[in-house]
């Protein structure tokens, strides 16, 4: 991983959550990131958690939506500094809402 660090400008990753009852970063339809919001934590060991410089985008958050259906959030983390992806931890995901399930489905890393 250093070798390929080194030799790179730039990083890009997408992890997608698909959730079933269980909001993991908006509370609501206003999409702002709750405070409750799930964290991450980058290969470098910062921390990364909405309102941080290091926010990732989230171009869709479906999973407030507490229907009874699967859903999904989105996140793309992309950084001019390679050493933090590939992300290597996420805190605070739902787990004792009674109904809610969630599972991960975390992308390759590629470094420009």
């Amino acid at each position: 991983m250093n070798f390929i660090h080194l030799l790179s400008t730039e990083a890009v990753q997408h992890i997608t959550v698909h959730c079933l009852n269980a909001a993991v970063w908006a509370a609501g339809p206003t999409l702002q990131p709750s405070s409750a919001a799930v964290s991450f934590r980058a290969w470098s060991g910062e921390k990364i958690r909405a309102g941080d410089l290091l926010e990732p985008l989230v171009p869709r958050d479906d999973c407030w939506i507490k229907d009874g259906r699967w859903h999904q959030t989105h996140f793309i983390f992309q950084s001019q500094d390679p050493n933090l992806l590939p992300i290597v931890d996420v805190y605070n995901l739902p787990s004792s809402e009674p109904g809610a399930r969630f599972h991960l489905e975390v992308g390759p890393v590629c470094f420009l």
